[in-house]
């Protein structure tokens, strides 16, 4: 899948907003590993959950951590999917030790179905990752997995909700304008105003469309109310 982007991140221009994103792409990619793994027939040595356990590692490293992260610098709280909520506090458990490798494996495939009604997320699963190491022997192959910067990050979230249906309303956005320097806090604030804003006046724009369409289909049925009229009056008269 290609990555070619025009955008250029930096770490203190990532707002709310792009972070949620990222986070809805993460939820998308533990999903589809639960799903590719829980139907595989790979023996479950320990050493398959040890290196089960090193992508899944690689995976919140790179596209969960920083982001959190970067939102409680900013002492704001970033919004996440249950699924992907009930996935850290799992890693959570195996950073403080309270369980090993071995029980954050059993306790993922346990605790973390995406088909969980309570967690639910089998709907943000697409078809093309970039680093989808879990459709292949990961365990024996050891694939080389990258660093990956902000921008191939946020160039793969953008990838990903382009598959998605209503792509158009997640990703793109409004230029943020007013931002004040050295006031993080309220530049987020500002980035999510200019969002609500722009979403505001795209549901609206789409309203009006649907209401022209509505208008348009009355005008017709009103103008073929006549001749069904007189078909009705023709069709009874041949009948008598």
């Amino acid at each position: 899948m290609s990555h070619s982007s025009t955008s250029t991140y930096d770490i203190g221009n990532v707002t709310i907003w792009d972070v949620t994103n990222v986070l809805e792409f993460a939820t998308s990619q533990f999903a589809s590993i639960w799903m590719v793994c829980d139907r595989s027939h790979v023996p479950r040595t320990p050493a398959y959950k040890a290196s089960f356990v090193r992508q899944m590692t690689w995976e919140a490293d790179h596209f969960v951590f920083p982001y959190i992260n970067l939102c409680m610098v900013l002492n704001t709280h970033p919004t996440m999917p249950d699924l992907l909520r009930s996935i850290l506090g799992k890693f959570a458990r195996l950073q403080t030790r309270n369980i090993n490798t071995e029980q954050f494996h059993d306790e993922f495939f346990v605790h973390c179905s995406p088909h969980d009604p309570e967690l639910r997320s089998t709907h943000r699963v697409v078809t093309n990752y970039a680093h989808d190491w879990w459709k292949d022997r990961f365990d024996t192959l050891q694939f080389p997995l990258p660093f990956l910067d902000v921008n191939e990050v946020m160039d793969m979230t953008h990838d990903h909700f382009e598959q998605l249906p209503m792509a158009a309303m997640l990703v793109p956005g409004p230029v943020i304008t007013d931002q004040v320097e050295g006031d993080p806090l309220l530049n987020q604030i500002l980035a999510l105003k200019a969002r609500i804003q722009h979403l505001g006046e795209s549901l609206a724009s789409l309203l009006e469309e649907k209401t022209k369409a509505a208008t348009v289909a009355a005008s017709t049925m009103a103008d073929l109310e006549g001749p069904m009229d007189q078909l009705e009056e023709a069709l009874l008269k041949s009948g008598r």
